[in-house]
Formats: structure tokens, sequence, C-alpha cells
């Protein structure tokens, strides 16, 4: 019942609030790559306003993040919301640049009577109302029409709204996110070594304190600044990537490694300065998911396969093999502390296949008998 009023999950109100708040940082670092000061600036916001140390009635926190594409904005605020509230559906969603007319905020808290869409409500007050207990995020909030921004700046200082229809609606267990490209520009030159990070950081504050009014901008909780990602952070999140692949592959009773090499593949082909780590998810959609699928419907792969992806003696491409189940009757693969693996079976093709992989890729699952 309680969970029903709420709009927490059950599994959210049975956890401990201190040990999920002491840990707030080490979980979000496991998803948000890269972006160390940006985490721990979130997490120490929200502890300090879920202890009541914070303005009492406000939103938990209030955030913009700034910084150009795919470098862990969205990421964050998904982690957000799986880590408080227990699923990144606990994420309501606005892209900003839908709201740029004269009547954006009417779609926002509704309209008033007389008004078309009065029955229908606000889409933003409409959601809190159902869900008070939410991660909000505004996308690309530097389009929105600046009538939206003064509905913000009400929203954070007194954390409540009013709808078309006179109802209150309370955001005080809500987080606010907005994100911004503004200035994301001298940040990638900064990267590139045109001038310092110091310099770049100055430049983008001095355009958004252009665009944003200081009522609004002295309101928020903390601005966030995510600095383009490297190339061995890129790396680790085409790791982090490539486990999703491997448990969704595991669904089907398939056993999945990938080498570090394989690894290094993906990143080259995928990468793009522009884009951050958001080519790495497409390009693994397109290539390797689409390469499995096929495998599966020629039979080539099936329940009880273990597969292996590789490159090509060039290490220009992907090379995958497969073990059927039949084949692997049998076979024994032990894995040490340090990920390598002894494999006991007398077909040598599996030896080969299980011993490849597992050097390649010390860190895959370990096998028990199959």
């Amino acid at each position: 019942v309680v969970s029903q009023w709420t709009g927490i999950p059950v599994c959210a109100l049975e956890q401990e609030e201190k040990d999920k708040l002491i840990h707030l940082a080490d979980r979000l670092h496991e998803r948000v790559v890269g972006q160390d000061e940006a985490v721990n600036v979130v997490a120490e916001a929200v502890l300090c306003s879920l202890t009541g140390l914070d303005h009492p009635g406000q939103p938990i926190g209030s955030f913009l993040f700034l910084g150009s594409t795919g470098v862990g904005k969205t990421e964050l605020a998904k982690a957000l919301a799986e880590q408080l509230f227990a699923s990144e559906k606990m994420l309501v969603r606005f892209d900003m640049s839908e709201y740029v007319g004269s009547g954006s905020v009417l779609r926002l808290i509704g309209a008033p009577p007389s008004h078309d869409g009065y029955d229908d409500g606000g889409q933003l007050t409409e959601k809190v109302r159902n869900r008070p207990y939410s991660v909000i995020l505004f996308d690309e909030v530097e389009k929105a029409d600046p009538s939206v921004l003064n509905i913000f700046i009400q929203l954070l200082d007194d954390g409540v709204l009013t709808d078309g229809k006179g109802r209150t609606v309370d955001f005080k267990n809500t987080v606010i996110i907005m994100t911004s490209n503004l200035g994301a520009e001298h940040l990638t030159a900064g990267m590139a070594g045109e001038i310092t990070m110091d310099a770049a950081r100055d430049l983008l504050m001095k355009q958004v304190q252009k665009h944003f009014k200081p009522e609004f901008l002295n309101r928020l909780s903390e601005i966030v600044v995510f600095e383009p990602l490297l190339h061995d952070k890129l790396k680790e999140i085409v790791k982090i990537q490539m486990k999703s692949v491997i448990a969704r592959v595991a669904d089907k009773g398939i056993s999945l490694f990938a080498s570090d090499a394989a690894l290094d593949v993906i990143l080259s082909e995928s990468y793009n300065p522009m884009y951050g780590a958001r080519p790495i998810r497409r390009w693994l959609e397109k290539n390797v998911m689409t390469k499995l699928s096929q495998m599966l419907v020629k039979g080539e792969a099936s329940e009880g396969s273990m597969m292996s992806i590789d490159t090509t003696d060039d290490r220009n491409k992907l090379k995958y093999e497969v073990a059927k189940k039949a084949e692997l009757s049998g076979v024994v693969c032990n894995t040490d502390s340090g990920g390598m693996a002894t494999v006991v079976s007398p077909i040598k093709r599996i030896v080969s296949l299980l011993t490849r992989v597992t050097r390649k890729h010390p860190e895959g699952p370990a096998l028990k008998t199959l």
C-alpha cells in the first residue's frame, strides 16, 4: 500500500537508508566513468539534503549538468534514479527543445479553466503527482522558453508548483537535473591542448552566466561540469557495454567472452570525439548484436553454446567462434584468482577456444562444469 501511494518500489522502502547514502558515491561510480568530480559533487549534495541539513521543503537536489554530448550527464541521472528510488523508471525526462513556444508553461503545469487541454493536466505536474519520488531530467534546458525558466525558479525556491486546476504539487522528494551543451566547445578545445582546462572552464561559465539569469543559477544546489572523456575512460565504457551484451546473451543460455583485443577494435571503430561514449552502444547494437542474432537464426549458436569474440590476425576486425553444447560435454574449466583457466577435455578445439579466450579476457566470468 505504501509503495503504491508513494510510487517507490517495495525493495526501495526496505533498504537501509544509512547504508544507501554512505555508499551512494561508490555505486554511482560503478556506472558513470571518468567523471569523478561530478559524481562526488552530486552524491555530497544529495547526502546533505537527505540528512536534513539542507534547506527544508526544497527538492532533494537541483543540478545543472554542463558538458558535451556523450560524457555521462544522462547516465548519472539514470544511476541516481536507480540508487535513490530503486529503478531507472523513476527517471522522468523532458526534452526542452519541445518547450520553446509561449504556451510551454501551460503544457508543463496545465491550462486554466476554459483553455484547451484543461482536462489533461500539466505534463510535469501530473507526472510528479503520480510519482512524487523521482528524478526529473530537463534535457537541453537552454532551449526552453524564458517563461519556463521563471517557473523553474519558483520550483527551486519553494519546492512546489500550482497546476492549472489550482492544486499544489510538491517536489520536495524529487531530484531536479537540467542538462546543457552551452560552452562545451571550450572543454573540447581544452582537451585538445589549445587552451588550458582552467581557461576552458572559465569560458564555459561565462557563457552560461550570460545565457541564464543569476536568480536561476543561484537557486541550484550545484553547477556540475562534465569534462570530455579520455581514451582510457572510453575503454572502460566499452567493457561496461560489453558486459551488458554478455548478460543479454546469457539470457539465451549462451556463454560469451570477448578478448581485450576485441574491445580495442570496438573502441577504434566506434570512436568519435564529437559524441563521446554514445557511439559505442550504437556500434555494438549495429555490429555485435546483429552478428550474434544472425548466428542464432542460422543455428550456428544455440542454448548451451560457448562463444568467443576475438580479432582477426591483423587485429582490424572481429572474429567469432562457437563451441556447441554437445562439443562441451565433459569439459571442465577451473578459474584461479587471476582469472586464468585450466581446461580438462579430450577435444583439442575446445581447449584452444577456452584457453585463447581466457588468456585475452581474464576478467570474463568463471566457468564450471559444462
